[in-house]
């Protein structure tokens, strides 16, 4: 069964999932309603062929699913706005980071079903990663039909809620860190007389094979680092200049920013 979907906000984070669900072939264009504060990103969507919405509560009344993906900011006016319209035939999916579902509850009824996802902008290319949370009163057929709806653009993981900041720093936030890695490759061998182009051509490859690898391989992580450096080889001597220079440590330690940021969000809203 094709549920009817909507957007409210059609941000970064939001076009991921549109021209996911798009390309997958789960929707079409005519399949989804969009609203966004901003008329000409909204008049965007218009002349790209999408069918929009002239306010959040349009989108409510004709959508079965609601994706709430406005910045976090702006969550409580937007839920103030729609909260009369929701009814028990709507499933409201909140992309707000740092955003509980019990808020969004508080501010529109105990009874709102919501479901809690944080996906990440490779979606838009069928290769996400949600995390995915939900309370009652969510029925499984529901949960079912989001989850297959996410599955249609990458892998989607359960998770209690009490995780659902942490897990920002691990499969939202962090392509990021990836392109800063791309980005330090394609400048490295730029440094060492290799064109440019043709760097940013390899780093990438070389980023999606090793993605590929680890997805294959059985073996634990440190044990493919190992039997790829060969004892006084080239390799051995870039980890260990990268362990010296605290590589891991600083992933690390910009995971757990990201998260102290993400526990912050709500209370500075409540303020």
């Amino acid at each position: 069964m094709k549920y009817k979907i909507g957007f409210i906000g059609a941000g970064h984070m939001a076009k991921a999932l549109i021209f996911g669900f798009i390309r997958s072939g789960a929707y079409t264009k005519n399949d989804i309603l969009i609203y966004d504060s901003d008329a000409e990103k909204l008049d965007n969507y218009r002349q790209g062929g999408f069918r929009t919405a002239s306010s959040e509560t349009e989108v409510v009344l004709n959508s079965t699913f609601v994706f709430l993906a406005v910045r976090p900011a702006d969550v409580v006016s937007v839920l103030n706005t729609i909260a009369p319209s929701i009814t028990i035939g709507n499933v409201i999916v909140s992309v707000a980071a740092g955003i509980s579902i019990s808020f969004i509850k508080k501010l529109t009824r105990p009874e709102c079903k919501i479901i809690r996802i944080m996906p990440n902008t490779a979606s838009e290319v069928g290769l996400g990663a949600t995390a995915l949370s939900y309370d009652m009163p969510v029925t499984y057929s529901e949960l079912t039909a989001a989850r297959e709806m996410l599955e249609s653009v990458g892998i989607v993981e359960i998770l209690p809620e009490d995780k659902m900041n942490e897990v920002i720093s691990l499969n939202s936030s962090s392509p990021v860190y990836v392109y800063m890695l791309a980005r330090a490759m394609t400048d490295g061998a730029k440094n060492q007389g290799i064109d440019e182009e043709s760097a940013r051509r390899l780093a990438v490859q070389t980023i999606l094979g090793a993605a590929k690898m680890l997805d294959s391989s059985e073996d634990d992580i440190s044990k493919m680092i190992s039997d790829v450096c060969t004892p006084n080889g080239t390799t051995v001597k870039a980890v260990d200049y990268l362990e010296k220079r605290g590589f891991e440590q600083a992933i690390a330690d910009a995971m757990l920013t990201c998260s102290k940021r993400a526990n912050l969000i709500e209370k500075e809203i409540e303020q």
